[in-house]
């Protein structure tokens, strides 16, 4: 997800992972202390874009990768109806059999490709 979160700084950016519906994972260097509190605006699926705002409040630290636990407190309607259709659409993508996977005689791995006769 691209993804902004700020304390002070809108201009601040960052990855943000782990979505659900009661927070989510912000990836910084620059971990704020516990019990800050935050607002977040990111955006999923750039072929139509979701924009997500909200505010959260740091409540653990994690290490690999560095980033902030961020459990959502201040979410309106609009904002907890597009966290739904993010899991939901990221839910349904996941159930979408790849090309691979429908046709199993399509499968390779190390694929090598030479010319062995041409038509002269």
């Amino acid at each position: 997800m691209s993804a902004a979160f700020s304390e002070l700084d809108p201009r601040t950016t960052t990855p943000v992972s782990d979505l659900s519906e009661t927070g989510c994972c912000v990836h910084t260097g620059e971990q704020l202390p516990i019990g800050s509190l935050i607002e977040l605006r990111f955006t999923v699926f750039p072929e139509e874009p979701i924009l997500f705002e909200g505010r959260g409040r740091v409540v653990r630290h994690v290490d690999d990768p560095p980033g902030m636990g961020v459990e959502f407190v201040e979410l309106d309607d609009a904002a907890r109806d597009v966290v739904r259709k993010i899991l939901l659409r990221d839910e349904a993508s996941r159930r979408l059999p790849t090309l691979a996977q429908r046709h199993v005689g399509l499968r390779t791995h190390g694929l090598v490709a030479r010319v062995l006769a041409t038509k002269e």
